[in-house]
């Protein structure tokens, strides 16, 4: 009974194991296809090894498997066979130098292009626990769990660390690099969206107790869009509701208790994450669903969501305070 119980834990745990939002094998720019191409080449190789390894196995086991006619005759000793031993040298080397070369080139290809050159542009990305602090340097942008790119341009993201290791991935744009603590020699990686689209990107560096949660999105839009964008947040301008007075009273609750740590403008920054937009994402601190009743619980207590959250727990607002600093970060879009 037992047995029969972990074979069906088993069965029913080890696909639920692979789920996850992200998509590995659909690259949208230069960089995941040529690892794409690479990932193909060496499967494919080693499928071709397999099959034909495996059809050996089969045949020789069943061809010299023992019979009563066999069982008493003394095969006769074979010494070596210089043209098999050749062979089975020669063979492999092949197949490494099909999978080395294309590996090489693509490899100092990609190290060629992690520096900053003309034409490209630079985002600085650091990583904290639990969340992903992008800044552009030139436009004096800062965002938190999101980054937007134009397509078909390539960008420098320039990768550091405040606390421990951290690694960054996007996987339908490219490879993952470590996000090193000191910031003194920060590493590079150059990606390049071939198409519009918002692309799913995590931390791929064990980092702590919400390292599965520390998450984020690249949006990638035409130029046009983009530099419409750039225009926009550098302008940073109030949203509608400003004049309303739960809004004002949650501005004044946000400059009082929030300010020291979060900025709500896009060309300002602090040392926690930049709330500018965060009433148009998709979900709070990449977590729970964007709401304004899940703004409140959020609020009251981050680390019930986020285990090692560094914010703490605001139970000591009343419930009307509590509303009017959830509606005043619903209207920063």
């Amino acid at each position: 009974m037992k047995r029969l119980l972990f074979l069906v834990l088993f069965i029913t745990i080890m696909p639920l194991s692979g789920c996850s939002s992200l998509q590995v094998l659909d690259p949208k720019g230069p960089v995941a296809k040529l690892q794409e191409n690479l990932f193909q080449l060496s499967t494919g190789i080693m499928i071709l090894v397999f099959i034909i390894v495996f059809s050996m196995f089969v045949v020789f086991t069943w061809k010299y498997r023992e019979t009563p006619e066999r069982r008493d005759i003394t095969p006769d000793y074979v010494k070596g066979n210089r043209k098999y031993e050749i062979a089975w040298t020669v063979i492999p080397i092949i197949l490494l130098l099909i999978l080395a070369v294309p590996t090489v080139q693509g490899t100092f290809s990609l190290s060629d292009s992690q520096e900053k050159e003309d034409g490209k542009m630079e985002i600085t990305v650091t990583g904290h626990q639990y969340w992903w602090e992008f800044h552009y340097s030139d436009e004096g942008i800062t965002l938190s769990n999101e980054v937007w790119i134009p397509v078909d341009t390539p960008v420098v993201f320039k990768l550091k660390s405040d606390d421990v290791i951290h690694s960054f991935w996007v996987p339908q744009l490219g490879g993952k690099k470590d996000l090193n603590p000191g910031g003194t020699n920060p590493n590079r990686l150059t990606l390049h969206a071939s198409e519009t689209g918002v692309y799913e990107g995590k931390c791929a560096e064990l980092c702590g107790a919400s390292h599965s949660l520390m998450r984020f999105k690249v949006h990638a839009v035409s130029k046009e869009k983009y530099d419409e964008w750039i225009s926009d947040k550098q302008e940073d301008r109030a949203p509608e509701a400003a004049a309303s007075d739960s809004y004002e009273k949650g501005k004044k609750l946000f400059t009082s208790n929030c300010l020291s740590c979060h900025a709500d403008g896009y060309t300002e920054k602090r040392d926690g994450p930049n709330l500018a937009g965060i009433g148009r994402k998709d979900y709070i601190a990449s977590v729970i669903p964007n709401s304004e009743a899940n703004m409140k619980k959020w609020i009251k207590d981050p680390k019930s969501f986020k285990p090692g959250a560094k914010m703490p727990g605001f139970n000591d607002l009343t419930d009307e305070e509590l509303n009017a600093l959830a509606n005043y970060l619903s209207n920063l879009k």
